[in-house]
């Protein structure tokens, strides 16, 4: 799924978020013909250190300071869970996302596509691509 979400940013890259809001327990990221929505669990990070996340009591207003700054890059937030992306910022840090349930997926919205990740779909991961390893029949 992000490596499909990356193909189609190419050509947009960057973004400039000019929306920004959190209001538990939904972040919303928003720009010129694009929006993006997470409901799950979410972080903010620069140099491998967490700046701040959705349990801030404060997250409402840090997330403000994102606007002004651009998404350079996507990648997957996890090579464990592939399925949730990870936005580099034009400032050095990212923007991870943690999904949690599968009804409560994050979306990206784009002009010509949407995106809606589903944690528990395994098409949308690395490992349906044939990262796995073989399971040998019980029988």
């Amino acid at each position: 799924m992000i490596e499909q979400l990356r193909g189609e940013l190419a050509s947009m890259l960057p973004l400039t978020i000019k929306e920004a809001a959190f209001v538990d327990p939904t972040l919303t990221l928003a720009g010129d013909d694009w929006a993006f929505s997470s409901p799950s669990a979410w972080r903010v990070i620069k140099g491998g250190v967490l700046e701040f996340g959705w349990s801030n009591a404060d997250a409402s207003d840090l997330v403000w300071d994102l606007c002004g700054l651009s998404i350079v890059s996507v990648a997957p937030q996890s090579s464990v869970m592939s399925g949730d992306p990870a936005f580099e910022l034009s400032d050095g840090r990212w923007l991870e996302i943690f999904s949690d349930h599968a009804l409560d997926p994050w979306s990206m919205q784009l002009p010509n596509m949407t995106f809606v990740g589903s944690p528990s779909d395994p098409s949308q991961t690395t490992a349906a691509s044939g990262n796995v390893c073989p399971v040998k029949d019980p029988a």
